[in-house]
């Protein structure tokens, strides 16, 4: 498969995941927790790495900057995603009340204090919510993250290996 088409379909996935999510949100009414806010933004700022890969992708620089960048951004949503599928199968006993939303936090609390709070979890970041074979959204998410830094290290190693 050509990089331009698997930058494409990486686009399209992606794509479609952030539709599904805002689907979810508007019509079903499934509020993002700040853990899922902050995956939606890594997915949009892979989407975007992804799209500027397809448009660059002939120049053999910018796209093992564009695969380093994927991977490390790919990486973080791992981290992400990883930390809420461990707060839902082990929900600690501060996560007993209801959160303010990303933004909120953002506006009133001092940075440190926001990050914090975001990864303590709140009780919405414990709630499994929507399955779809046996699986939440926060482990279909981390399946993704995981497929897409695979990706992102397969094709670092298929650029390095033609300038061999």
């Amino acid at each position: 498969m050509s990089i331009r088409l698997t930058y494409f379909l990486s686009f399209i996935i992606i794509s479609a995941i952030l539709l599904t999510s805002i689907y979810f949100q508007v019509v079903d009414g499934i509020m993002p927790c700040p853990l899922c806010t902050l995956q939606r933004l890594t997915f949009g700022l892979l989407g975007i790495l992804f799209l500027i890969g397809l448009i660059t992708h002939r120049k053999t620089c910018l796209r093992k900057l564009i695969n380093s960048l994927c991977g490390l951004v790919a990486l973080l949503g791992v981290f992400l995603a990883g930390r809420q599928v461990w707060l839902q199968h082990f929900p600690s006993t501060d996560t007993s009340e209801c959160g303010v939303s990303l933004q909120y936090m953002m506006q009133v609390l001092p940075m440190n204090e926001v990050i914090q709070k975001i990864f303590t979890g709140s009780a919405e970041c414990t709630q499994r919510g929507w399955e779809f074979l046996q699986l939440n959204m926060a482990e279909w998410a981390l399946m993704f993250f995981i497929g897409f830094t695979l990706l992102a290290i397969g094709l670092l190693i298929k650029d390095c290996r033609k300038r061999m």
